[in-house]
């Protein structure tokens, strides 16, 4: 009863575009990802560890790293070549190419990353394989290694050229809806351009499966007293 109260009240209170419940992750949840929303941006935070065992491009940038994060946007803007009004413009309307952003961390970023901009989402070991391959396709290549873009910017991690085009409607956060998608997670990406939007539905997937992991581990505590 009480998770079917809080089901509604998510319903009442997040976006109107909010999945189905019955699509969200609840089994063989192994591993926590992060959806991070800043401004306009967003990206995908992943532990290290499977980057390391699974990615064929990015295993060498998460070893001995403790998280690594993913981001996606119009290459010159993105990577600090340009970020004039002008070229945040153009890059709406006629990109010329994107890039994937990889920001590798050896300590806990959680702990500077605002609480309000990112939110916890648990998925299987194979949704972990899955997501980590739609990011390694994500990425152009030459004779099979990722083609490196230049960072003009510090502390900005490194950068990759991507196959994706970007414009106005199809953005990081078509990206990151996509990816997420990939990992299992029901988020609703068409005519979703705002990260706003993307995020209030990521977090209403977390609040779900905080709650239903909660009224899980309550009824099996019941049940062995």
């Amino acid at each position: 009863m009480k998770l079917f109260i809080f089901i509604i009240s998510i319903l009442l209170t997040a976006c109107s575009s909010l999945p189905d419940v019955n699509k969200i992750p609840k089994k063989n949840l192994t591993h926590d990802i992060y959806f991070i929303y800043e401004k306009w941006h967003t990206s995908i935070l992943i532990p290290a560890a499977p980057v390391e065992k699974h990615s064929r491009y990015f295993s060498e940038i998460a070893k001995q790293k403790k998280y690594i994060r993913f981001g996606w946007g119009d290459g010159d803007f993105f990577t600090g070549k340009n970020k004039s009004f002008f070229s945040g413009a153009k890059a709406l309307v006629a990109s010329s190419y994107s890039a994937v952003q990889v920001l590798d961390y050896y300590g806990d970023p959680l702990s500077y990353i605002p609480e309000g901009t990112r939110v916890p989402l648990m998925i299987s070991e194979k949704s972990m394989k899955k997501l980590i391959d739609y990011i390694d396709k994500s990425v152009v290549l030459n004779k099979n290694i990722p083609v490196a873009l230049t960072a003009h910017e510090e502390n900005t991690g490194y950068f990759f050229k991507a196959k994706q085009h970007y414009s106005i409607f199809s953005n990081c956060n078509t990206w990151s809806s996509q990816a997420l998608q990939t990992a299992g997670i029901p988020i609703k990406s068409r005519f979703k351009l705002t990260a706003q939007s993307v995020f209030e539905q990521a977090r209403a997937i977390s609040d779900y499966q905080q709650e239903f992991c909660r009224q899980n581990a309550a009824v099996k505590l019941i049940s062995v007293e």
